[in-house]
């Protein structure tokens, strides 16, 4: 006979010798010893494993959130251009273009040519007796600042001006000057200085320009 056998059929039997109250008491004991082995070998252990499997998956999971915040923050990025504000002014500025031109051409031509304005000043001072004439001075031509938008329409005009000094009658002096502004080609008023030393008598500074988009000299 098989000895672990034979000592199982002994060990039954001792247990069935033994009073009820005593078997019922091994009994209990039992189960407690089987509990404590189940509880210590199997429960506690799968516990652990579940405990530590749900803290990895929190560290996963936000792990991931903190992948997918980082993924939206590089595809926002990358639409992101620091030029694009400058881009779409330029844009603006070279859709203005053709208007812009018109507009200088415009203004341009309604003034006075410059090759022009110094036998206008002349003539006009020809006209009104009593007023003589001091001094007629070129000053050199400079480059109109036109902004952005113009330096986008490539406009290269040159402002051209003359300092004309008068003197004479007072009353005389003022014709002069409304004559000039009546004029139908025009002249932009730079500088006006009128002193009266003695009234009626009267000197009159002048400093007026024009435009053009060449850079050549004033002749007269």
């Amino acid at each position: 006979m098989n000895p672990l056998r034979s000592r199982m059929q002994m060990l039954t039997q001792w247990f069935d010798q033994r009073p009820l109250r005593e078997r019922v008491m091994l009994a209990v004991c039992l189960l407690v010893v089987v509990f404590f082995l189940w509880d210590q070998l199997l429960l506690k252990p799968l516990d652990q494993k579940t405990r530590n499997l749900r803290a990895q998956t929190s560290e996963l999971t936000a792990s991931l959130a903190e992948l997918q915040a980082q993924e939206q923050v590089v595809s926002s990025r990358r639409d992101f251009d620091p030029d694009r504000e400058n881009k779409q002014r330029l844009a603006e500025l070279n859709n203005q273009v053709p208007q812009l031109k018109q507009q200088l051409q415009e203004n341009v031509a309604t003034l006075i040519p410059p090759q022009q304005m110094p036998a206008m000043l002349k003539e006009l001072l020809r006209r009104q007796n009593g007023l003589e004439l001091l001094s007629l001075e070129n000053l050199p031509p400079e480059p109109l600042q036109l902004g952005a938008a113009a330096a986008v329409a490539e406009a290269n005009i040159y402002r051209h001006r003359l300092r004309i000094v008068v003197a004479g009658d007072y009353l005389t002096a003022l014709r002069y000057l409304q004559d000039l502004e009546n004029m139908p080609q025009k002249m932009v008023w730079e500088q006006l200085e009128i002193e009266t030393d003695s009234y009626p008598r009267a000197r009159v500074l002048l400093q007026v320009y024009t435009l053009s988009p060449k850079e050549s000299w004033i002749s007269g």
